[in-house]
């Protein structure tokens, strides 16, 4: 037939014929508004297996060059053994055969034009039991081909396949829904070369969707590279082995390479793959390499911020990666390190041996050795935030030191403490038991204890120098130089500042491998510590050492220099103008201006209060000698007193100054007189005191005299003095009293009793106040020259302004005396002076406690008078009257102050001598006076 139509359907060039089945060709066969039930070439294959049997029975042959059924266009050939079907998807050339329920395909070729994959192989397909199985191979796109079996039952179908060499897979996102994590793993982070080893698996035919626990496959890349992230460098291995078995895909890589790091052992494990809800990645990265900045650069990609870096050693590192699909990331791992060098920020360490566990967020570091420098040495357990970059932890400090390489500030051995390092910006360790911050930066290492209490126990710069409260902050560069400032409290130092005790000071200072230097900001206050010795700077300070024992506490060597400060010793003071005080071990040493001094010397005019001097304090021994050489002290054990002055005076008072309280004392004067009470001067060209407990002996010369005290073992004592001239006497009373000629005197007794005899060989006795002197010297001389101040007081009856004439010369004469110290009772017991107009002669007795006097003396004025019984001169007015000799006897007695005298002479002929004797008498009588 040409043509035919109807409604729909028209066909042209229409044959068919009945041989043995039917013969059918066709030129055109138009289908309108018919719509097709097949829309892809897997359909559309099934479509025609499904009807293969019926077409086969009924047909020997058919030829149909067009066939159009509505967007679809068909070319069908069956002859023989031959089939050949070409439409929108599908090409197929084949033979085929057919046995029974059997029918076999020896195909030339199928074409599944949508997906672009050509077949080839033979086809069994058992019609009674719907069993298909397909042998052969395939090409996809050019891209893959390789082998592929399939059977297929009316429910499932079986398939094996392999591939050749592929660049990628990425061909298959369009028939496999994946999370993009996985498809990143999938298509985009391993290149290479791709072998399909095989896949195999089950599809559902009703759904045509694989059964996914049916399904597993092994796929090789060589020569491959990785991407564990996209900010990553790639990891170069030679081959990688990807097994895909229950929804899982594992990637094993072999000696991978990352930046020439070794990170063998690293795979990644995709669970549950095609799953949205369950699927994950897994992603364990192993190195056996330094914890540089490659490795840590891998874990950063991550989010990973590990504020460590390895600068030596290595550290076996394993991270473990969970990575789901629909929730963030989780993180573990375990790093162990062995004789590696750490950083943190620009604080290093070094650890024998360590281990770190990473969970999430939280690093963990445990039982992990932990040394930076000389300074610390710990055992340390530590929990890392990695976010907020801060920790808490513990530790066994085996050492905690701080320290130049002259001084030692802190030492902590064996301690646990707990701490925490804050990783922001810089290191900075915080240690709670120790209020203590060590911040480590690029420049250095700061640390603040903020209360020195709690590292006094270990420091024991702070124990010598008893500081146990305060804060200080220390800096330490790069050069071992220690910076610090610190604030001190309840300081027990003996300073003192405007009168106030110093208890607080506010210092800073430096330490470094020559010396440590510290300082007061106000610069009054400086110490220098040169190895075992310390300077020490002292200006405009009161040092009060009078609870403080002689000893350098500080166990060093000491040296002090002392400006414009007071000085407070316990039985003595002294101010330092600028001076240098030395302290090795237990020796003192001394070098200096010293000012305020309250020391027994004179210059001749006054105390001296300034000397120059230096000396040294040893064990048992003292030495001082001025800088001039003038005066040199000795004192040895406390007990032995030697003495040397030359060109000054000695003073002595009688109330204050002891001697006895030395065993030994020995005092050398050169041109050095002796100033007694700061009123009586005992002029002497040279003397000598020596006393040994034992004995005393004072040895006195001036001009041509010469004076002699001694006292023995059992108190006995004697004074020799001998050609005693007029200067001596008038300059040890600061007066007038004699001229000319010269005296001497000897006494001896007990230290309770003495008796004597005082000579006076062509004197001129002008002004006899002299006895007011001598009695008050007896009752305040010394005990070392008493004998000497005890000669008879009686011309103080008799003298006292009221007899003062130009002077009473005296030929000769001599007094004997007694003195009873304990009772001070004056018994002159003879009194007898030679003059050229006046004799005395007489006797008195002076009761100093009472201050009574009992006394009689004749006066003899006639030349032929040969004796004269009192030494009361002054009397020369007496010459004015007759030229007779005249005398008469006076009698003494009573009150010193005011006495009673009788006289035998007329009273209207000698009233007025007996006026003049009673103010003679009267005012000598004050002289007795304590």
């Amino acid at each position: 037939m040409d043509s035919f139509s109807f409604g729909n359907f028209s066909i042209s060039k229409f044959y068919i014929k009945i041989d043995k089945k039917l013969i059918l060709r066709i030129d055109e066969i138009d289908i309108k508004n018919k719509k097709t039930k097949v829309h892809s070439s897997f359909e559309d294959i099934k479509s025609m297996i499904s009807k293969a049997p019926m077409i086969l029975d009924l047909f020997q042959s058919i030829d149909i060059e067009t066939m159009k059924i509505a967007d679809n266009t068909f070319k069908i050939r069956l002859d023989d053994d031959y089939i050949y079907v070409d439409n929108k998807f599908v090409n197929i050339a084949s033979q085929y055969s057919k046995e029974g329920d059997v029918l076999k395909l020896n195909i030339y070729s199928i074409y599944l034009k949508d997906l672009d994959l050509l077949l080839l192989g033979k086809i069994k397909l058992d019609l009674h039991n719907n069993i298909l199985v397909f042998l052969g191979n395939y090409d996809y796109k050019n891209l893959a081909s390789g082998q592929l079996n399939i059977q297929s039952n009316k429910e499932e179908l079986d398939f094996f396949i392999n591939s050749g060499e592929m660049k990628d897979i990425k061909f298959i996102k369009k028939y496999v829904s994946l999370d993009k994590i996985a498809e990143s793993w999938m298509y985009d982070n391993v290149k290479g070369k791709i072998y399909l080893d095989y896949l195999y698996g089950k599809v559902n035919l009703k759904t045509l969707r694989p059964i996914l626990k049916s399904i597993k496959g092994y796929a090789r890349v060589t020569d491959a590279k990785v991407k564990f992230h996209n900010d990553l460098d790639a990891v170069e291995t030679p081959l990688i082995n990807l097994q895909y078995q229950n929804d899982n895909l594992l990637i094993n890589l072999k000696k991978p390479i990352f930046k020439g790091i070794s990170i063998d052992g690293s795979f990644v494990d995709i669970h549950d793959m095609t799953s949205l809800k369950y699927g994950h990645v897994d992603v364990t990265l192993k190195a056996t390499h330094m914890l540089d900045d490659n490795v840590l650069g891998i874990l950063k990609a991550y989010k990973i911020n590990l504020p460590i870096k390895q600068l030596s050693g290595k550290t076996d590192a394993n991270v473990h990666l969970y990575i789901p699909y629909d929730s963030p990331m989780k993180t573990f791992g375990v790093f162990k390190s062995k004789d590696s060098t750490f950083k943190i920020n620009d604080f290093e360490f070094y650890s024998k041996q360590g281990s770190v566990d990473l969970i999430n967020s939280d690093l963990i570091i445990k039982d992990t050795d932990f040394v930076h420098k000389d300074m610390i040495d710990a055992k340390v357990n530590l929990n890392i935030n990695t976010k907020t970059m801060d920790s808490k932890g513990d530790a066994l400090l085996n050492k905690f030191l701080i320290k130049s390489d002259n001084q030692e500030i802190v030492n902590i051995e064996n301690k646990k403490i707990n701490f925490g390092i804050d990783f922001k910006e810089n290191t900075k360790f915080t240690i709670d038991d120790l209020e203590t911050e060590i911040l480590f930066q690029k420049t250095g290492t700061d640390i603040n204890i903020k209360d020195i209490g709690k590292i006094y126990p270990y420091s024991k710069l702070l124990k010598d120098l008893a500081i146990k409260k305060g804060d200080i902050d220390i800096k330490l560069d790069d050069k071992n130089n220690i910076n610090f400032l610190t604030n001190l409290y309840d300081l027990k130092l003996p300073l003192k500042k405007d009168g106030k005790k110093v208890d607080s000071l506010r210092l800073f200072g430096l330490i470094n491998d020559k010396k440590t230097t510290i300082n007061t900001y106000s610069n009054d206050l400086k110490i220098d510590i040169i190895k075992d010795k310390i300077n020490l700077i002292i200006n405009s300070y009161d040092i009060d050492l009078a609870d403080e024992k002689d000893k350098n506490s500080l166990g060093q060597d000491l040296s002090i220099r002392l400006i414009n400060s007071n000085i407070f010793l316990k039985d003595n003071s002294f101010y330092s103008i600028d001076s240098n005080i030395d302290l090795i071990k237990d020796n003192v040493f001394f070098d200096g201006t010293f000012g305020k001094l309250d020391i027994p010397i004179s210059n001749g005019k006054k105390k001296i209060d300034t000397l120059n001097i230096k000396g040294y304090s040893k064990k048992d021994l003292i030495k001082v000698i001025s800088k001039d050489k003038n005066i040199d002290f000795t004192l040895k054990n406390d007990n032995d007193f030697y003495l040397k002055l030359k060109n000054y005076d000695l003073m002595y008072d009688t109330e204050t100054s002891r001697v006895d309280k030395y065993k030994k004392v020995k005092i050398e004067g050169k041109n050095s007189n002796i100033i007694v009470n700061d009123k009586y001067k005992v002029l002497a060209d040279k003397y000598n005191i020596t006393s040994n407990g034992n004995k005393a002996i004072f040895d006195l010369d001036y001009l041509n005299g010469k004076i002699r005290y001694t006292r023995d073992i059992y108190k006995n004592i004697s004074l020799d003095a001998k050609n005693i001239n007029d200067n001596f006497v008038n300059t040890f009373f600061d007066k007038e009293l004699i001229k000319g000629g010269s005296f001497s005197l000897t006494a001896d007794g007990k230290y309770n009793f003495m008796s004597g005899k005082m000579l006076f060989n062509k004197n001129r006795l002008l002004n006899l106040n002299i006895l007011n002197n001598i009695i008050t010297l007896v009752n305040t001389s010394p005990a070392l020259i008493n004998p000497l101040l005890a000669i008879p007081a009686v011309f103080g009856m008799v003298t006292n302004g009221g007899f003062n004439l130009n002077g009473y010369a005296v030929n000769e004469g001599y007094v004997n005396f007694t003195y009873d110290f304990d009772n001070k009772i004056l018994n002159l017991i003879k009194i007898h002076t030679i003059g050229n107009s006046v004799d005395f002669d007489g006797y008195a007795t002076i009761n100093l406690k009472d201050s009574t006097i009992d006394s009689s003396v004749d006066l003899i004025f006639m030349k032929d008078y040969s004796k004269i019984v009192s030494y009361i001169p002054g009397l020369s007015y007496i010459f004015l009257g007759d030229d007779k000799r005249v005398s008469t006897k006076v009698d003494i007695t009573g009150n010193l102050n005011d006495p009673k005298i009788d006289t035998n002479l007329a009273k209207d002929s000698i009233s007025a001598p007996i006026d003049v004797l009673k103010r003679i008498i009267t005012s000598p009588a004050k002289l007795f006076e304590k």
